[in-house]
């Protein structure tokens, strides 16, 4: 499993903004690690649960399925953008691997958790009428 500081430095060099030997600066991994707290809350609220709990530094486990920390590194990148502001030109197969990798987080999400029909439905009668099925209004 990932520390949420290689994520982050991974990120960065997404963007093209730290070379592959360069350390994180310490106010960019504070802003990046809050700016991954607010991408994580909003996938969960967006029910895209990976199990995210808030991180606080560098050195902390990514609270996630390893498989998912591809998508989260891209998408932090583009999040991360609107600070560094590197045109989208420049990063297009950035862009295009936090889209297709985030795709592939939400369809593991719905093999994994399918849709399941509601048995107990109304449905309506000739007369327009909601019944609700139960084996007392079984014909």
């Amino acid at each position: 499993m990932s520390k949420v500081g290689e994520v982050v430095q991974d990120a960065l060099q997404y963007l093209g903004v730290l070379d592959a030997a360069g350390p994180v600066s310490a106010e960019d991994m504070q802003v990046s690690i809050r700016q991954l707290n607010m991408m994580m809350r909003r996938w969960e609220a967006n029910l895209l649960s990976l199990g995210w709990n808030d991180v606080d530094n560098p050195d902390d486990e990514m609270p996630v399925p390893p498989e998912a920390e591809e998508a989260i590194g891209y998408n932090l990148a583009l999040r991360l953008n609107a600070r560094f502001k590197i045109p989208l030109g420049d990063i297009s197969d950035v862009v295009a691997l936090a889209q297709s990798s985030y795709a592939i987080l939400l369809r593991d999400q719905e093999v994994a958790t399918p849709i399941q029909p509601i048995l107990d439905a109304p449905w309506a009668d000739s007369w327009g009428a909601d019944y609700f099925r139960s084996s007392a209004w079984l014909f």
